[in-house]
């Protein structure tokens, strides 16, 4: 694998953990701070990524067993 290749595929995954942090902490000021409804919050933070709504749970998900 070429130089190139290995970090481009680094950037990447970086870009990926940088949306996920961002979806959960958008979540969590969501619940936190707004009457806004799951159901609400899981459709604006898809808008927002372009993400599927299994997805976007998956991501809160994966931040809450981290804690």
């Amino acid at each position: 694998m070429k130089h190139k290749d290995i970090l481009s595929q680094i950037d990447s995954k970086l870009d990926q953990k940088i949306r996920d942090e961002k979806i959960r902490i958008l979540w969590d000021y969501m619940e936190n701070w707004t009457d806004v409804k799951y159901t609400k919050r899981i459709e604006y933070l898809m808008d927002q990524f372009n993400l599927s709504y299994k997805r976007i749970e998956a991501i809160i998900r994966e931040g809450k067993d981290v804690v």
